[in-house]
């Protein structure tokens, strides 16, 4: 069996347009994932997880063959993947699309698919990759698309993912991304030691994480290295300091009290009050106890 197959064989990738994409390829992910045995979800809320996958897997990662098996095998475990999925045309062979610090999620279990749902005139392709693995990817390549930019100029696309059409294969500049890809990238997110060891996985993502989201790339605006060097410092200085929840608690009581000399509409302050209520009275009870 094929994966992705053509589970809608009436009608062709390009028969939808933007208005109906995003409907038609969530069905078409959801099915294919489907046919391999997977039971998949709909989110009640876009947060952007598309969809919610889940499966039984032996240890090894293979499904058992049965139900009988899964009941009977202390092997198996119940495995889940939170789906976020971008579709792109290749573009000159590229998959150009955007990834902001806000997609970036500590959840090991969150799987970027990235869709091409016409890689050639008859082949569509699945590129799929857990957020631990892509950050350690990031980080390991030395490329990193989510450090600050003194200036940052047009949408921020990355159009680093191209599709060779020499050999067929997919790379990230000069780096294979083939491991990732359709069979083998859904063997990689099968694997239940994430499920096995969250905790660790959670860590390592969240480490990777902080390590990439707070960095700073010079840009074109400044030449000087020694002052990205510098800028990076006192990031990562404050940073340790605001990791410290007081901190962020005086720092809150600080702004209000400056916001209060320059405002004098008193419904205003109300409402500001009720917004810092919670997190203000509730730093006094911890600091109490």
């Amino acid at each position: 069996m094929m994966f992705p197959t053509n589970v809608f064989r009436d009608v062709l990738p390009s028969d939808f347009n933007k208005l109906n994409k995003k409907h038609v390829t969530e069905d078409f992910v959801a099915e294919n994932f489907k046919l391999l045995g997977w039971s998949v979800y709909t989110p009640f809320n876009d947060t952007g997880i598309d969809l919610i996958i889940e499966k039984i897997v032996k240890k090894d990662g293979s499904t058992p063959l049965d139900k009988s098996e899964q009941k009977e095998n202390n092997e198996c475990v119940k495995i889940t993947r939170f789906i976020q999925i971008k579709t792109r045309n290749l573009v000159n062979n590229i998959f150009g699309f955007t990834l902001r610090s806000k997609d970036i999620r500590t959840d090991p279990r969150h799987v970027f698919l990235l869709y091409s749902d016409k890689t050639t005139s008859t082949q569509q392709d699945f590129l799929i990759i857990t957020i631990h693995d892509l950050l350690e990817f990031f980080k390991s390549t030395n490329h990193n698309p989510f450090a600050s930019f003194t200036f940052r100029k047009g949408n921020a696309k990355m159009n680093d993912l191209k599709y060779n059409t020499n050999d067929g294969k997919f790379y990230w500049k000069d780096h294979s991304w083939e491991a990732y890809r359709n069979f083998d990238g859904l063997k990689k997110i099968s694997d239940p030691k994430i499920d096995l060891e969250l905790d660790t996985f959670s860590k390592e993502t969240r480490s990777l994480s902080n390590e990439l989201l707070n960095d700073f790339s010079r840009g074109q605006t400044f030449p000087s290295q020694d002052f990205a060097n510098k800028v990076k410092t006192f990031i990562m200085s404050n940073r340790a300091q605001r990791s410290d929840p007081s901190y962020i608690v005086k720092l809150r009581k600080r702004v209000k009290e400056y916001l209060k000399l320059s405002i004098t509409d008193q419904a205003v302050i109300d409402s500001m009050d009720k917004y810092t209520e919670y997190i203000l009275s509730k730093s006094d009870s911890d600091n109490e106890e």
